[in-house]
């Protein structure tokens, strides 16, 4: 199962349902700065995966920027299969 793409492409799928329930909690959620802390979290962890991703996508002719962007919005449900040769770009 780990192996397909349609496993990973439910991963991704659910982190950028992770950034939606994050960003809907500044309206239903009073304490917005809990709120707040979560959305920098999620993202300073993604920044941080972004120079593994770039070592990982670099040699698939994959461009930095694009690595970069990828992985702040998917995080390693992106890297992780692209590394495994699960997916391609």
């Amino acid at each position: 199962m780990i192996g397909k793409k349609a496993f990973w492409y439910m991963l991704m799928a659910g982190a950028i349902g992770l950034y939606l329930l994050v960003l809907a909690g500044f309206y239903f959620i009073p304490d917005t700065a809990v709120v707040g802390a979560v959305l920098v979290g999620i993202l300073v962890l993604h920044a941080s995966e972004i120079p593994h991703a770039g070592r990982i996508a670099r040699p698939k002719g994959i461009s930095m920027r694009t690595a970069a962007v990828k992985t702040m919005l998917f995080g390693f449900t992106w890297w992780l299969p692209l590394k495994k040769g699960i997916i391609d770009r």
